[in-house]
């Protein structure tokens, strides 16, 4: 907590109580290549979807929230972690892998679904016994009926079914488009999943771009096929685990790519709503020191004068600006200034130039974003 305050000095009691909130806006980026945006909008106005497109970037468009709306304590509880909470708080369902600990409950009963710190988050209707849920490893269990906030079950819908739209934050969604991708180009992604990113670049380059997307294990590279595959959106791209700290040696050799984007894992701590904030002093020492290791095969693999793009979804000094200027003072990588962009707040230290959103700037999540790139000569 200490490291975020010192990045956003006086903004930071307002900052970090807006963390345990959602945006008032649920982002969406449309997928292009399927569906034009105005008739997407149009399809969910139909069923009673507040959808609204976004003024700045064409492919994105929005929904509004409802709530904060007060949940009871009923006497038949259904405790679930963190993660599962935080998605339940905005009218999610309730999965088996999310439960931590349940009451006795037969099949049809009114629930409360409590966050790990025993705060209500939703009312649900079980479609199960709890019997059976000491079973299952996945599945439903119960059904939300009303939420801290109310949101569509986003997907659920049909639309997200047919590749229609994918669920990403307005920040996530400039990262791709502040790589400026063209077709004919050579992309890496470092850390491409779950593929919000990845498959972005596909839509802004209509597949005509060369992408080479890695993650460190299989799991999360099944993730973004499915991702890709599901928006129709697996197109001149090439998958693979692989740790990407070591690619100039084991994938690719020097000067071979035009951009590359670098979106390491980080401490979330942008990431809204939260149920509550756990990041330690050692958490955040590890993940800055992590992502740190990226610069250095990023710069080997792109070629002279081609952009590296830096973003995390946190708001900590240390894995933000940082690293940046540690990436110029010992990669010797130069900031690209690119003026203003939409929603975002310019940073401007030691010569350097990068970009945060925030709750305190268009009730944004927390989100970094540097350019870079690599000296000509």
């Amino acid at each position: 907590m200490r490291s975020l305050c010192r990045a956003l000095g006086s903004l930071c009691r307002s900052v970090v109580d807006a963390l345990y909130t959602p945006p008032k806006r649920l982002y969406l980026r449309v997928n292009t290549f399927l569906i034009k945006r105005g008739e997407l909008i149009d399809r969910l106005r139909e069923r009673g979807i507040r959808a609204y497109p976004d003024p700045f970037v064409d492919e994105a468009l929005y929904i509004v929230l409802e709530g904060p709306f007060r949940i009871e304590a009923l006497q038949k509880k259904i405790v679930v972690n963190r993660h599962a909470a935080e998605s339940i708080l905005m009218g999610a369902n309730t999965y088996a892998p999310g439960v931590v600990s349940y009451d006795p409950f037969r099949r049809g009963d009114t629930v409360t679904i409590m966050a790990p710190n025993m705060r209500p988050v939703a009312i649900g209707i079980t479609v199960i016994d709890s019997g059976q849920l000491k079973k299952m490893k996945h599945g439903l269990v119960a059904r939300t009926i009303k939420s801290v906030y109310s949101a569509p079950p986003i997907r659920e819908m049909p639309e997200y079914r047919t590749g229609y739209f994918y669920p990403q934050s307005l920040p996530a969604m400039m990262v791709s488009k502040l790589m400026d991708p063209r077709p004919g180009q050579l992309i890496v992604d470092m850390n491409c999943s779950p593929g919000g990113k990845t498959s972005h670049v596909v839509q802004l380059t209509r597949g005509s771009a060369r992408i080479l997307g890695f993650d460190r294990n299989l799991g999360k590279v099944e993730r973004v096929r499915e991702t890709l595959t599901r928006l129709k959106l697996y197109l001149n791209t090439v998958l693979a685990p692989a740790d990407t700290r070591y690619i100039d040696v084991d994938l690719l050799g020097e000067n071979r790519a035009d951009a590359v984007l670098i979106d390491p894992p980080c401490t979330g701590l942008g990431v809204r709503p939260k149920i509550e904030i756990r990041t330690r002093k050692p958490d955040l020492v590890n993940s800055y020191l992590y992502q740190r290791q990226f610069f250095r095969p990023a710069k080997k693999i792109v070629k002279p004068g081609g952009r590296i793009v830096y973003s995390t979804c946190t708001l900590t000094y240390e894995e933000n600006e940082g690293n940046i200027l540690y990436a110029v003072k010992e990669h010797g990588l130069e900031c690209v200034d690119l003026g203003r962009i939409p929603y975002a707040e310019k940073l401007v230290f030691r010569d350097c130039t990068a970009y945060r959103f925030g709750p305190h700037i268009d009730d944004m999540p927390g989100f970094f974003i540097s350019v870079l790139r690599k000296p000509s000569s």
